[in-house]
């Protein structure tokens, strides 16, 4: 899926449940987090872009895109006692995160079902990467999520609007 995709999946799921707006916001992030991991560790193991696309290709869809990496950070933000801000944060970027494997589960190419299993995948190819069906996908989801979540939209508006009137 393309990276406005995501972002709207996560942004949407966070409204939905009803998250703080800096949850939401970290959502926004969150749901970038998983292609953006594995864009780093390409850059980290070359220096030419041919090779970070060789090891982008390698380690795309791995342990970055595990359902487990993600729960287990959501679990651990509810048993360790942090403060509330960092707890909005984590649970808005793991929450975001864990919509990108779920998105990314709806291609051909799936997620995987163990961290580090190339053969075990879970998939359910309802579309592909950057196609119309992809695009008519995300229109049909931000629909869905501006009809499931009309008030809620209009109270993060406004939380939006005090916020940015204090600057």
């Amino acid at each position: 899926m393309k990276w406005i995709t995501h972002e709207v999946g996560a942004v949407g799921l966070a409204v939905t449940l009803q998250l703080p707006l800096t949850a939401v916001v970290a959502a926004f992030f969150g749901g970038i987090l998983p292609d953006v991991f594995d864009q780093r560790v390409a850059r980290v193991f070359s220096r030419s872009k041919k090779g970070q696309q060789r090891v982008f290709g390698a380690v795309h869809r791995g342990l970055s895109h595990w359902f487990g990496l993600y729960l287990a950070l959501l679990f651990m933000v509810e048993v360790w006692p942090l403060p509330l801000l960092l707890q909005e944060v984590i649970w808005g970027l793991g929450l975001g995160a864990a919509s990108h494997v779920l998105l990314d589960m709806l291609t051909p190419k799936g997620v995987p079902l163990l961290p580090f299993s190339r053969k075990l995948r879970l998939a359910c190819p309802i579309c592909s990467t950057g196609t119309w069906r992809e695009y008519l996908f995300l229109a049909l989801m931000t629909l869905t999520w501006l009809i499931v979540n009309r008030e809620a939209c209009f109270v993060l508006l406004g939380r939006l609007q005090r916020f940015l009137g204090g600057f």
